[in-house]
């Protein structure tokens, strides 16, 4: 049993951490979205796993500090249990915040609507990610039923709420309209 050098074990304690480290930190999230264990069987110890890690933040500091505790844990984690890791980077993007005055803009829109404004960092790799580096983005979200997942077959919103966001659309455009010389 001193022997056994369990690889399904070790991401187990890999992926506590990572979401304990993450969240000492406000907006940085570290998700562990796939997991397998390859010619898995009930009663054999795992001797080989494949995950991924995403690392997401609102600026590029707190995710690279938050990446490089979860490496140096990952190193600890393996020399403890005896284990080999390797690592594949298939993406990296730079965080894209949203442009204070296009944000005010859309609060304004949102509020001229009589409706509450709730600010929500995203570090989702939308199209305001790649736009970030030729122009000013915001976004607006619209509120999903199914406790708000997303990018899933389950992701909804209602009818209403598709409607708000384009009456709020409407209000931005009328802004920018009033804007103009």
């Amino acid at each position: 049993m001193g022997r056994r050098r369990d690889a399904a074990t070790a991401v187990a304690e890999l992926i506590v951490f990572a979401e304990q480290r993450a969240s000492q930190v406000p907006d940085v999230v570290a998700t562990v979205g796939m997991l397998e264990v390859p010619s898995g069987s009930i009663n054999v110890v795992p001797g080989r796993c494949r995950f991924s890690l995403d690392i997401r933040a609102t600026t590029n500091e707190s995710r690279d500090a938050c990446e490089a505790d979860i490496l140096a844990e990952l190193r600890a984690i393996c020399e403890r249990r005896r284990l080999h890791h390797s690592l594949e980077q298939t993406m990296r993007a730079a965080a894209a915040p949203s442009h204070p005055a296009w944000q005010q803009r859309w609060e304004q829109a949102v509020q001229a609507l009589g409706l509450p404004v709730f600010r929500m960092p995203s570090g989702a790799g939308h199209d305001a990610m790649k736009l970030h580096d030729t122009m000013p983005q915001a976004m607006l979200f619209v509120r999903g039923l199914n406790s708000g997942i997303s990018h899933n077959p389950l992701e909804s919103s209602t009818n209403d709420d598709i409607e708000l966001s384009v009456q709020a659309f409407t209000q931005l455009i009328q802004q920018l309209a009033s804007e103009s010389p």
